[in-house]
């Protein structure tokens, strides 16, 4: 909707994830409501991994849509899988679920795996698809036979155009039931559709492409599948099946009809085994684990992703139904998004003026009984997941979409993922993402990006990094794997409304930042730029644009709800900043549709809008338009393409053709009378199919219908561009102006097309007076009214203080007009109490303390007030001013930036509490007891761990550890931290430590041990492609001390490893461990849980005083820590951590350079174990290690770089200069 438009010939049929499945809930706690919003998740595999993760975790996925949607407290939400292939992606996944939920026993798991994921399906399998999609199609008659059959209340649909659309799909898959010309045509689909998807497969993946998904799937242990998962790919292709032989099912016959569409092709990279996670295939897992395969060949990949696959489908199988509702819509996502906020806002099922995608003219209703009245389907989330949506839409069409649906608690989380490379760097890429300055847009968008301003993640990045660096150029376009999580700020979490985190500017900064964001969505019209910087990436990026002057136009209306300050004076400056510019090229040949968006989303109105200026151009009696009676400002134009006109682009050999992007342009004749002018216009609807019209044409009764061509580009009906035209425009040559349709001018395209159809790029042209191919209508086409998007606040500000509030607090933000970011926010507290007043003008002393990069606590005399920045502000730089007679305090400081974190190092794993429940920020939760367990016995199979936990260190960090241990210098507290947990995992697994699973946290000279740390096992951390350690923690208050003293003694016999820390490290795990208790609860917090009755987390950073609640003291599994004297009488006072690798962001540092690490290139360190200089590579000289052993776990990645002839496996010694 809010993308520019492009020939979409070529386009992918994603039919299964290519990434492996996530936790949908992970940042949700123990037993909270889950409202899920999926955008863009193709398939089922985040859904089904999630109900298994949260199985007896006490979470509760409410209903939803399939990308899910609910309010029910025990229901499961869904809602639109958008993609342009929805529809087959929808009647895929139901058709899977509801075949689980028939297999009460599980009997049919292979032949499930089959029909999911195989090319080519047997006789059994085919028979088991043909019959479950006749019984769905024959339910699917109409919506209300759905509603009321057996699946109709776990699985409903948000529209009847989804379902009917469905409905037809499964009719495709009954090909057991087609007879004579029916089941030919079939046979011929199925034949053309997979030769295309062969044929892209060999032109897209040459012998010397090297797949690095695979490889992703498998982290931590990815260097391990190097060879194996490219190979299974190949397999996969070549076989059509997962199965070690499948080739006797290579038939036309036995193509399995869930992969067949008619207008797309397959992806070429469509690999079963993407979706599930690896590792465990080469962790060595104890007898007992969950997920434990046994295969030890090749194909123990697939066993793995079977067994994860059964293990999935029978948690889902097994969830209360009642407590599961999913709900499917086939639409864009962006459109679907704005549907939802249309919903929430009014109860409506008017299409709000757009439609389903950009490429058909079928309106979005959402029409279902859900819908309507008190229906029941929800209109906000705690999670929204829009996959990698982000690459293809762009950042700031996908948030001001999805944003705004977000439930305002600090539990709610936001997810995008980035997979293609657009920048040459995570920096590079972070600073262009949203269109300016990253902190002052995310600032003004109300959201948090967690990982950027902590600069921790759960989840290493190093394995992309080297994956990249190591095997990017094999595998042709390299990808950059970044993951974000958006909040919403502490300041928002008052207001339960849609509008709500408001900001005040002033305007001319306001604007000036604005423009700035103008001038990078278009910068591929900068030709200066373009110019300056002529690589590979400025002309991919200038090629596959993702914005038009209706994403503008959007984001602006966002931004209204946002801010408080005087509009019309913003837009009249920002407009006078854009009209005035002369970087972008074509910028005022796009004025005009920029002027018309901003009036279609009442976000201002420029004089030539209202109604009485265009009416001055026309009269009664009048011919064509200028006779249109009461005519309104704005038009939809329909111009009709004849399809000779589309030789040109479609006898482009596929391979060639690209993504252009298309447009339509008016522009005056050779004769104008009003001069030359050209307006373009870039937010067009595009259809195919016969046009009838109904009414009185030139009026407001004229309406154009469109009976669409499914075939569309591969049919033989006209093609129909739609778009919005400012009327006073139109009237200026109302019959010799010329409209054209062709293609926008890029690097790409005009390499493409300029030969073709010559410099202005058009495909075909005419004039506004052909009235046999360009139609006028007060609506567009299909659509019976225009219902506009509805503001998102009324704008109007509540400045009232409630009654049990200390001060009224006002946010705002203060702008550099050079730069157009924020400098600095500033916080008000006025409105103040009576009392509050009183001591203000008695003089009573006012102090101001940072506690965290959001939070402020002013204390005016003994009362302390809590004033939450909307973003992190940089500490020990603030204001504070005092107005004793106005009655108002204010604190400004600088707006943090991407290093700022460094003040706050102990901003890690921040944990909140939220109506009674705590809430951590930054730390997946985990369901321990589902997790898979290493055997960590057996070292030779955890080579891959020590790189793994080496990512942890930065190229600053790698340095830094080897000068500490030469020099003795203090390291800084975060790298300290991430020591003592390298420390703990090398020495559990005696990787390169003596074994011990007892741990203390020793601050030697400030009272000794502080935190004893027993480890239980190690887990993989199938969800953040991590490990972690399952652990009982005591931290040693003064009471707890004065009853274990025999306890204590009895330690110190045993082998346990002290850790030395210092006083800043001690407070660092004092903050953290919080999060990590509460990441893996299996119990409730009590009525009088601690935590509650101090209104602080943690509970006290003094030495000897109760740090963590006492809820969950004493709550482990059977058997759960052994060989430790008095267990069975101290675990009363311990309780369950789970303890993971902390792992930096590389928005801030460099975390990895493959071609310039100079230390082990396994683990990081610049030493061997004796000290001594590191040993090289015997092949190559390049690769440098401090043992065989991490040469030997570094070999998988290695060999594939490793040039110069030898044998592989010698070490000589390197000795660094």
């Amino acid at each position: 909707m809010a993308t520019p438009v492009i020939v979409d010939i070529v386009t992918y049929f994603y039919p299964v994830g290519n990434t492996s499945a996530v936790h949908l809930t992970r940042n949700l706690p123990r037993a909270q409501t889950a409202q899920i919003l999926l955008l863009g998740c193709g398939d089922i595999r985040n859904i089904v991994f999630t109900v298994y993760m949260d199985q007896d975790s006490g979470k509760q996925i409410p209903p939803a849509v399939f990308d899910f949607l609910s309010d029910t407290a025990q229901q499961v939400s869904f809602d639109p899988q958008v993609a342009w292939f929805v529809l087959t992606l929808s009647a895929r996944n139901i058709l899977l679920l509801t075949l689980a939920l028939d297999d009460t026993d599980g009997g049919r798991d292979p032949l499930m795996w089959n029909i999911y994921y195989h090319l080519y399906l047997d006789n059994e399998s085919m028979k088991l698809l043909n019959d479950q999609a006749t019984k769905l199609y024959e339910m699917a008659i109409t919506m209300q036979s759905w509603t009321n059959g057996k699946y109709g209340q776990q699985f409903r649909f948000c529209d009847e155009g989804t379902l009917s659309k469905v409905r037809n799909i499964w009719y495709t898959y009954r090909i057991v039931n087609f007879k004579g010309k029916e089941r030919e045509q079939h046979l011929q689909r199925s034949t053309a559709a997979m030769q295309r998807a062969t044929s892209s497969r060999e032109y897209r993946m040459s012998d010397a492409s090297f797949p690095l998904n695979g490889i992703r799937a498998a982290a931590p242990a990815g260097i391990c599948a190097a060879q194996d998962a490219p190979e299974l790919a190949r397999h996969y292709w070549e076989h059509g099946s997962t199965d070690k032989d499948g080739l006797y099912l290579r038939k036309p016959e036995n193509i399995n009809p869930t992969f067949v569409t008619d207008t797309s092709t397959l992806h070429y990279g469509t690999d079963p085994l993407l979706g599930f996670h690896l590792a465990t295939a080469y962790a060595p897992l104890t007898k007992e684990s969950p997920l434990r395969g046994r295969d030890k060949g090749r194909f123990k990949l697939v066993e793995v992703a079977r067994q994860q696959f059964r293990a999935w489908i029978a948690s889902f199988r097994q969830y209360p139904r009642q407590q599961l509702t999913m709900r499917f819509s086939a639409s864009d996502a962006v459109a679907f998004s704005y549907a939802l906020q249309q919903r929430r806002l009014a109860v409506t099922s008017s299409p709000a003026g757009f439609y389903r995608d950009s490429y058909h003219s079928k309106p979005l209703v959402l029409d279902s009984e859900d819908y309507l009245g008190s229906g029941g389907a929800p209109t906000s989330f705690t999670v929204i997941d829009t996959s990698n949506l982000i690459d293809h839409i762009g950042a700031l069409n996908l948030l001001v979409a999805s944003s705004p649906l977000l439930e305002n608690t600090y539990m709610s989380s936001l997810y995008t993922q980035s997979l293609v490379k657009s920048q040459e760097t995570q920096t590079a890429y972070i600073d262009s993402l949203l269109c300016g300055h990253f902190p002052s847009i995310s600032t003004l968008l109300g959201l948090i990006p967690v990982q950027y301003w902590t600069n921790i993640s759960s989840t290493s990045m190093m394995d992309d990094l080297m994956l990249d660096s190591g095997f990017g150029s094999a595998g042709g376009n390299k990808q950059m794997h970044i993951r974000l999580t958006w909040k919403q700020p502490f300041s928002r979490q008052t207001s339960h409304s849609l509008a709500s985190g408001w900001l005040h500017f002033d305007e001319i900064g306001l604007a000036r930042m604005l423009h700035e964001v103008y001038l990078n969505m278009f910068r591929n019209e900068d030709m200066h730029k373009l110019f300056a910087a002529m690589n590979q990436h400025t002309v991919t990026n200038n090629s596959l644009l993702r914005y038009n002057r209706r994403s503008f136009a959007l984001f602006l209306r966002f931004v209204r709800n946002r801010v408080i300050c005087n509009w019309t004076k913003v837009m009249d400056r920002l407009l006078a900043f854009i009209e005035q510019d002369s970087t972008l090229l074509m910028n005022l040949n796009y004025i005009q549709e920029l002027y018309l968006c901003l009036h279609l989303y009442n976000v201002h109105s420029v004089d030539t809008f209202a109604p009485a200026f265009a009416r001055t151009s026309t009269s009664l009696g009048a011919a064509g338009l200028k006779g249109w009676r009461n005519i309104p400002p704005v038009l939809c134009v329909t111009i009709e393409v004849p399809r000779e006109k589309l030789g040109l682009v479609t006898r482009i050999k596929p391979t060639e053709i690209g993504s252009p992007i298309l447009h339509c342009v008016v522009q005056s004749s050779p004769s104008s009378p009003s001069g030359r002018w050209q307006n373009i216009f870039s937010a067009i609807q595009l259809s195919f199919g016969t046009i009838s019209t109904s009414g009185e044409r030139f009026s407001d009764t004229f309406r154009v219908h469109i009976a669409e061509d499914k075939l569309r580009w591969n049919g033989s009906s006209p093609l129909l561009a739609t778009f919005m035209a400012p009327t006073w425009m139109l009237l200026l040559e109302p019959k010799t102006a010329t409209i054209a349709f062709g293609i926008q001018s890029t690097p790409a395209s005009t390499s493409v097309f300029m030969k073709l159809l010559g410099l202005d790029l058009n495909l075909y042209r005419t004039n506004l007076g052909n009235e046999r191919n360009v139609f006028f209508t007060k609506f567009s086409p299909n659509l019976a009214e225009f219902t506009p998007l509805r503001a998102l606040s009324d704008g109007n500000y509540n400045n009232s203080v409630a009654s049990n509030a200390a001060a009224r607090i006002l946010i705002t933000a203060t702008t550099d007009t050079d730069t157009g970011r924020i400098a600095s926010l500033v916080g008000r507290l006025e409105g103040l109490s009576g009392d509050m007043k009183k001591e203000l003008r008695n003089g009573c002393r006012v102090e101001t303390v940072q506690t965290s990069p959001f939070r402020f606590t002013e204390t005016l005399g003994s009362k302390p007030i809590t004033l939450d920045f909307p973003a992190p502000v940089k500490a020990l730089e603030h204001k504070t001013r005092i107005a004793r007679k106005s009655f108002y305090i204010e604190v400004e400081a600088p707006l943090a930036d991407a290093t700022s974190w460094k003040s706050f190092p102990s901003f890690i794993y921040p944990t909140f509490l939220w109506s009674g429940t705590p809430s951590v920020w930054n730390s997946s939760y985990l369901n321990l007891d589902r997790l898979p367990v290493i055997d960590a016995a057996k070292k030779s199979e955890l080579q891959w761990l020590r790189p793994h936990a080496s990512g942890m260190f930065n190229t600053r960090e790698r340095a830094q550890r080897n000068k500490s241990v030469v020099a003795g210098s203090k390291t800084d507290v975060r790298m300290a931290f991430k020591e003592s947990l390298f420390t703990m995992f090398m020495s559990f697994t005696a990787l390169q430590r003596q074994q011990t699973r007892l741990f203390s946290l020793n601050h030697t000279t400030a009272g000794g041990v502080h935190v004893l740390i027993f480890i239980s096992n190690l887990r993989m951390d199938l969800t953040n492609h991590t490990v972690v350690l399952d652990a009982a923690v005591l931290l040693l208050t003064h009471e707890i001390v004065s009853r274990i003293g025999s306890f204590l003694d009895a330690l110190s016999k045993l082998n346990i490893c002290h850790i030395k820390v210092d006083s800043e490290e001690l407070n660092l795990w004092k903050q953290a461990l919080p999060a990590l208790v509460e990441r893996c609860r299996t119990w409730e917090h009590q009525a009088d849980c601690e935590y509650l009755r101090e209104s602080s987390i943690p509970l006290s950073m003094e030495n000897g005083q109760r740090v963590v609640c006492s809820c969950g003291n004493g709550r482990f599994p059977p058997s759960f820590i052994l060989g430790v004297p008095q267990w069975s009488t101290v675990s009363k006072y311990f309780v369950r951590a789970a303890v993971s690798p902390c792992f930096e962001t590389p928005f801030s540092e460099q975390l990895f350079e493959f071609g310039t690490l100079h230390g082990c290139w396994a683990c990081g360190k610049e030493k061997t174990n004796n000290g001594r200089a590191l040993l090289s590579c015997g092949k190559c000289h390049q690769a440098k290690y401090c043992s065989a052993d991490c040469q030997r776990a570094d070999w998988t990645l290695h060999k594939s770089h490793c040039r110069a002839p030898g044998p592989h496996n010698n070490l000589t010694q390197h000795h660094n200069k």
